[in-house]
């Protein structure tokens, strides 16, 4: 993608069409006899050596990045300077060579900013006007109504093209993080994939990124090449920040950026990172590309890259918003990866409290009813029966429970059947009348309603008896529309002032399924009403 975009760059772009003009230039006035109209020997002499100078221009910036930046503003010039000898040799503000103008201001927007764009511009409109009143007198009669309407062209094609380089710019690189790094995940390693997909993107031969956490004291440095991918830690004085991505050669020590005005800026490599460690790498020349995110700082050197060339400076910042994306994505889905973990921990403890550990406190309730017959002298075997019975439905009741979880979907109608067993169960448990009525549709619902209903349960009943002394339970389910409902009350010591929140349990489960939990104490017992919605997309 990268090479496809930068097929045909910049600087080189300029060059060509500099040496292409020039030449055309110099053929145009050669075949022409009336041109040039004044100092004919010396336009001749001044056009071939912007012709040669243009070629040897061509030639010296073609592979070279650093002498394509230094004698951007030197050429810039010139080719002033050339635009204002043709005016003044062919006609003055009549001249055929008059549209060299958007080729003086598009080079100056493409290289720079708008504020170079607007001086360029500027310049070229002054020398315009001050070559048409010099030939005035000596060229052909002055025409006002050509001289408007150039000048017109003039200003109001320069004063559109300083808003497009405000507005848009000309070196500006748009591409979606998805083009060339995986969509993250918890298994990712993001600093190793940061750096292979840059590689990738860029052509890059080798790579080395160095990376700190915030509040990390240590600096881990991850280098690529043919052989493989490799980390260390490394001081932390090697990690020099950026706050724009550079281009740097570390054998001639220098490096080239622009600033926030895209304005060229010239300075040591040295200055700028550490070129120890870069060649340890064997890195000597490339693009540098800061990485700024939440998580922590680092700076990416990228070696071996093929045409490189003054716009990879613009690529590179927008390679670093792309990365820093990617690390913000890692970040996001790291979290909610903790977040989901917490979540399903907190669900198992609450699923083993209001299950295994319910039923080992019922348990534990008939344990001691049969200790006390003991001592009274009473014959256990049926409490013993009972209590063994009690466990081998309750290993039954987790087969179903652990069936549920891999199912999908539930009827309400068996829903209602497995909620009459488990009352049952839990009326032998806790050696409590526990009664179950339902009146409900024939329709599927999610398999959590399943389990939320029995985890439910299981803890209204415990509560009524271990808290209430209750020694009846009524449990009721209703369907209203898209909505459960669930009744249960007691004939425990009801009256007691509830604190805040309370039960937690119920709530608890009651508030992660988006349901509603209301309760009515009274001295002669306690309801409880529940509603679940019954949408299986309400929960996740």
């Amino acid at each position: 993608m990268f090479k496809g975009v930068l097929k045909h760059r910049s600087g080189r772009v300029i060059a060509l069409a500099r040496a292409v003009l020039a030449a055309v230039f110099l053929f145009a006035v050669w075949i022409d006899p009336t041109h040039p109209a004044q100092a004919a020997a010396a336009t001749y002499t001044v056009l071939s050596a912007y012709v040669a100078a243009a070629v040897l221009l061509t030639l010296l910036t073609w592979d070279n990045w650093w002498l394509d930046g230094k004698l951007a503003a030197g050429a810039h010039v010139v080719d002033i300077a050339a635009f204002t000898l043709l005016v003044l040799a062919t006609d003055g503000y009549t001249s055929p060579f008059f549209v060299f103008f958007v080729f003086l201001i598009l080079s100056a927007a493409i290289r720079w900013g708008w504020r170079e764009t607007a001086l360029t511009a500027a310049a070229v409109s002054l020398l315009y006007f001050g070559a048409s009143l010099l030939t005035g007198d000596v060229g052909p009669p002055f025409e006002l109504q050509r001289f408007i309407i150039r000048s017109a062209n003039l200003v109001i094609l320069s004063g559109i093209l300083i808003w497009f380089g405000v507005n848009k710019g000309f070196a500006s690189l748009k591409f979606t993080v998805d083009s060339f790094l995986p969509t993250a995940s918890p298994s990712s390693a993001p600093m190793e994939t940061l750096l292979e997909g840059a590689m990738q993107i860029t052509g890059a031969e080798c790579g080395l990124l160095l990376w700190r956490d915030d509040g990390g004291h240590s600096l881990v440095g991850i280098s690529a090449d043919q052989s493989g991918i490799r980390a260390r830690l490394l001081p932390n004085s090697a990690l020099k920040e950026a706050g724009r991505s550079f281009l740097f050669d570390i054998s001639h020590d220098r490096c080239f950026a622009r600033d926030s005005n895209r304005r060229m800026r010239f300075f040591k490599a040295g200055a700028a990172m550490d070129l120890a460690i870069a060649k340890q790498i064997g890195i000597d020349s490339g693009l540098a590309v800061p990485i700024h995110s939440p998580t922590g700082r680092g700076m990416l050197y990228l070696g071996g890259i093929s045409g490189l060339c003054t716009d990879h400076v613009d690529f590179g910042d927008q390679l670093s918003e792309a990365l820093t994306a990617h690390l913000q994505q890692e970040a996001l889905v790291s979290a909610v990866d903790e977040n989901a973990t917490a979540r399903a921990r907190l669900s198992l403890a609450r699923d083993l409290h209001d299950s295994i550990v319910q039923f080992l406190a019922g348990a534990t309730f008939r344990i001691e009813a049969i200790r006390r017959a003991i001592r009274s002298g009473d014959q256990p075997d049926r409490e013993l029966s009972e209590l063994k019975d009690m466990m081998l439905e309750e290993q039954q009741e987790l087969r179903s429970a652990i069936g549920a979880l891999r199912a999908s979907k539930i009827s309400l109608p068996m829903l209602a059947r497995d909620i009459q067993i488990l009352c049952e169960r839990l009326g032998r448990q806790w050696d409590i009348q526990c009664s179950f009525s339902s009146e409900v549709p024939d329709q599927s619902v999610s398999m959590r309603i399943h389990l939320d209903t029995h985890q439910l349960i299981r803890e209204a009943v415990a509560n009524a008896v271990r808290h209430a002394h209750a020694k009846t339970v009524n449990v009721e389910m209703t369907a209203e529309g898209a909505l459960l409902r669930l009744d249960i009350g007691n004939d425990g010591s009801g009256g007691e002032r509830l604190k805040k929140g309370s039960p937690w349990s119920l709530r608890e489960r009651v508030d992660e399924a988006n349901g509603t939990l209301m309760l009515a104490s009274r001295k002669t017992g306690t309801n409880v009403s529940i509603t679940l919605p019954l949408k299986p997309e309400t929960r996740p």
